[in-house]
């Protein structure tokens, strides 16, 4: 990763992107703004992508399973305001 020039500290948003807003998460259960907002950022991104595609264990969510969950998990896997920031984006429909 330390060659990969176009995104601000990458290392540590890939560090650290398992980790969770309410403190259980992985490595080393950072919370809050304890977390790069990088990892933060990622964190929102990377569990989007997961319910947005198909996986040999299941089909891609529902539009409306997506929202749900990242609205149920805001405040604890999520920062609630990039959380909120990517629901806008669904609402306005410019992604999915």
């Amino acid at each position: 990763m330390s060659s990969f020039k176009s995104l601000n500290n990458v290392g540590e948003g890939a560090r650290y992107h398992h980790e969770r807003y309410d403190g259980k998460g992985y490595p080393e259960g950072r919370a809050g703004e304890d977390i790069p907002l990088i990892a933060r950022m990622i964190c929102v991104a990377d569990s989007f992508d997961a319910m947005n595609s198909n996986r040999v264990y299941r089909n891609k969510l529902t539009k409306e399973d997506i929202f749900r969950e990242i609205e149920t998990n805001k405040g604890k896997q999520f920062d609630p305001q990039i959380a909120d920031v990517l629901l806008r984006l669904i609402r306005e429909g410019k992604i999915i």
